[in-house]
This record gives structure tokens, C-alpha cells and sequence, in this order.
């Protein structure tokens, strides 16, 4: 019998997002999935609408919503994260599955 272990759930003041012990280092997440608020936010930024964004990360419309109200109560926090992202993708080569190659750096695996 494999064991599981309760991981610690803390909840937001957006109902949609939480923060999960253990997953994505933290970050927010929306509910239920491994999407974080940032990734919600990044493509936002880069002109997807929330339907656009919904459609893509299949998830609900209320919950993109939530997503980007909580980057706009949190917008400094989550756009350092974005940064870091963005920073660690300029280090690794994540291909366009999103599995990042440690042995490749990005110019290599092109």
C-alpha cells in the first residue's frame, strides 16, 4: 500500500488560489492544478486575454479571473516571480513541451 502524505494547504483571500506545501516552490497556484498565478499573469501580460488563457490552460473562466485579480492585489510579488522565470528559462533549455534540458544551454537546443 503506497502511503500519501497530507500536504499543507494555504488559503488566499482570492477563493480560487491557494498556495500548496511541496508544489511549485510555493508560488500560488489556482486550486486543484499546478498553474501558477504567475504563468496566468505572464500570458496576460503578453496580450492573451482571459478567454484566450482559459481556453489554453483548460481551466475555468472565474478562476483566470481570480488568477489575475490576485496578481493585481499582489503585482510586485508575482512579477519578481515572473522575472525569475524568466531568468532561469535564459539558463536551461526548455523545449517547447516545456521540459527543461539541464545538460543544454538555450542556443544548443535549437
Amino acid at each position: 500500500m503506497a502511503e500519501t502524505k497530507e500536504r499543507k494547504i494555504i488559503r488566499t483571500e482570492h477563493p480560487h488560489i491557494v498556495k500548496v506545501e511541496g508544489v511549485r516552490g510555493g508560488d500560488e497556484v489556482v486550486e486543484g492544478t499546478c498553474i501558477t498565478v504567475w504563468i496566468i499573469a505572464n500570458y496576460w501580460l503578453m496580450g492573451m486575454s482571459p478567454e484566450e488563457i482559459a481556453s489554453e490552460l483548460n481551466l475555468p473562466l472565474g478562476h483566470v479571473f481570480d488568477a489575475l485579480s490576485y496578481y493585481l492585489d499582489h503585482k510586485a510579488e508575482i512579477d519578481q516571480q515572473i522575472e525569475e522565470a524568466k531568468s532561469f528559462t535564459k539558463r536551461y533549455y526548455v523545449d517547447e513541451h516545456g521540459i527543461v534540458h539541464f545538460d543544454k544551454k538555450p542556443q544548443e537546443g535549437r
